[in-house]
């Protein structure tokens, strides 16, 4: 893990202009998604530790509001599950008063089983957990979840933690061509979603590389009929669309071009180069990709990005 807990802030598809904290070292998670666009977990793990204390993300991120930056969000994610961090709880309490910037919670629900986790996380504004299956086979064939992880205890512990959360929570489902998307798992899903009441749910698909080659996105107009499926609370997740990063993004759009004019590079490589949190350069090479700018090639397990 860098000493750089902070990044951004940087455009979300969910949040707008989210200032990110990184609270484990990277791929520290409970999970080994096929479609995490950082990369595979080698070992996943559900044990709590205090990753990165209270008063180094404290300073780090005081220090980057004095800048003068103004995000919708600061959301407590990066590069791994954040509810692994045992200090979640006191993190959130003294951003929160610090600042009046809404603090989100970017989890994968996986923990949410335990009452302490649940308790860790009610400080929070907003709660962005997932649920990208609606059966147990799936849900292993998707997020590859610890042996101690089982899909009825991930389920219920989102349903519980409604039950005492009055913030917001905005569900995500992450959908895989062949796999969750289909009319039958959304009526599955459609019941889970009646129990945990979610006051957004967040349709999303491979936009980026994934850990694994074979995960095949949905197309849009699919991903629209599914919304109809769910209910008005679902929405496709659009892409992000403000301007005021303008400068900002050319610079590093610049940077990113400078890398790969002279080779390609994964993302590992443009994040050591460029010395920016990986999730930094995923949001601002998105729009590279969709103007045909720069393209993604897979050698073996590997993704490079490179000039067109």
């Amino acid at each position: 893990m860098t000493d750089n807990i902070i990044y951004g802030p940087v455009p979300s598809r969910r949040l707008g202009l989210s200032l990110g904290v990184d609270l484990v070292p990277y791929k520290v998670c409970s999970y080994n998604c096929v479609y995490c666009q950082i990369g595979p977990t080698k070992k996943t793990t559900i044990a709590r530790k205090p990753y990165v204390l209270p008063e180094k993300i404290l300073s780090q991120l005081l220090n980057r509001l004095k800048e003068g930056i103004t995000p919708d969000y600061i959301t407590l994610g990066g590069s791994g599950e954040p509810t692994l961090n045992s200090e979640i709880k006191h993190i959130i309490n003294r951003i929160k008063e610090q600042t009046d910037i809404p603090v989100t919670v970017l989890t994968n629900g996986s923990l949410l089983w335990d009452e302490t986790v649940r308790n860790d996380i009610c400080g929070a504004d907003v709660v962005l957990p997932s649920l990208d299956a609606a059966d147990k086979s799936v849900f292993n064939q998707i997020n590859r979840p610890h042996p101690d992880i089982v899909f009825e205890g991930m389920v219920d512990g989102l349903i519980e933690f409604r039950k005492m959360y009055t913030g917001q929570i905005w569900l995500e489902i992450f959908l895989i061509d062949g796999v969750n998307a289909t009319q039958a798992h959304m009526a599955s899903f459609r019941r889970w979603i009646d129990d945990i009441r979610p006051d957004k749910i967040h349709l999303n698909t491979a936009v980026r590389p994934t850990a694994e080659s074979a995960v095949n996105a949905v197309s849009h107009e699919k991903l629209q009929y599914f919304c109809e499926i769910l209910g008005d609370k679902a929405e496709v997740i659009a892409p992000f669309k403000r301007t005021n990063l303008k400068e900002g993004t050319n610079v590093i759009q610049n940077d990113l071009l400078n890398m790969l004019a002279r080779r390609p590079c994964t993302l590992e490589d443009l994040s050591a180069g460029l010395g920016l949190h990986k999730n930094e350069i995923l949001k601002y090479i998105d729009s590279m990709i969709a103007g045909k700018i720069i393209e993604v090639v897979r050698v073996g397990e590997k993704s490079f990005y490179q000039k067109r």
